[in-house]
């Protein structure tokens, strides 16, 4: 999607996204695990999957776009 000469930079910034996204996740799962109990952190969790379940297959079925990604054949290095 990015551009071939930004393809370091796209990778460098999908990485720090999700480090950062796992870094908040955990500090909001292990609230509920050290205040309250593990079964609420996990519920929790469980529901959050759920509603991002839900989300994706809204997003899907609401894309005006029904035809899969073209894929590019990967080059040998």
């Amino acid at each position: 999607m990015a551009p071939e000469h930004l393809h370091g930079s796209a990778f460098g910034l999908l990485a720090t996204v999700q480090a950062v996204g796992n870094l908040i996740a955990s500090a909001l799962a292990g609230l509920p695990y050290t205040v309250t109990s593990p079964m609420v952190a996990f519920v929790y969790v469980a529901a959050c999957m759920a509603l991002a379940l839900l989300g994706l297959a809204w997003a899907a079925m609401t894309s005006g776009s029904r035809r899969p990604v073209a894929r590019r054949r990967l080059r040998a290095i």
